[in-house]
């Protein structure tokens, strides 16, 4: 768990106001997830709890806001931003989690930005806070519940499937993939097959 427990409870409490109860609640799942799997993998735990717990300090701020907070820090937002910019709310996040708490790890900041989309070069913490958002209890889905049996067994291969839950959602509702979820799942498929 996080160094700081001081630190923590700031953080909980900055986000128990910041965001609807659900979204806390879907926050805490992501952090006991998120540690949990670290500790199954020999990941970093206190960086886990961090990444979990800020991954979404930004997602409930305004469209205009999240432009705003991208321009200021020099993040150009590209097409689908612009056009959908809560997408932007992982690559703004290490900006809040900096300016109010004093983060500066960017191992912890990596995983905050593609826990969205994937990015091609995705490491251990990426990929833990990538299936803990997508596995915690508060899930209602079924995939869910397999994806977080997978991720003990197999972390890799529960960030392709989820992968590959996301894009089938997109497709399914003819929206447009976003490109790095689209080159992050090349990404993996073909290191997974070179391992094969």
């Amino acid at each position: 768990m996080a160094d700081d427990p001081c630190q923590i409870a700031r953080m909980e409490a900055y986000l128990s106001e910041a965001l609807t109860p659900a979204r806390f609640q879907h926050v805490l799942g992501v952090r006991e997830t998120a540690v949990a799997l670290s500790k199954r993998h020999g990941i970093d735990d206190a960086q886990a709890e961090l990444a979990a717990l800020l991954h979404d300090c930004a997602k409930e701020r305004p469209d205009d806001e999240l432009l705003a907070l991208a321009k200021r820090h020099g993040l150009e937002a590209d097409e689908h931003e612009q056009r959908i910019p809560s997408l932007l709310h992982g690559k703004v996040a290490p900006f809040v989690a900096a300016e109010q708490f004093s983060v500066s790890d960017e191992a912890v900041f990596d995983a905050m930005r593609c826990h969205s989309t994937g990015a091609v070069e995705m490491g251990p913490l990426d990929h833990i806070l990538f299936v803990a958002d997508f596995c915690e209890p508060n899930r209602p889905y079924t995939a869910a519940a397999e994806v977080r049996e997978l991720a003990e067994r197999d972390l890799e291969a529960a960030v392709l499937e989820v992968m590959q839950f996301k894009l089938r959602k997109t497709l399914l509702k003819k929206q447009p993939v976003h490109p790095d979820s689209f080159h992050a799942y090349n990404a993996l498929l073909n290191k997974r097959n070179l391992n094969i």
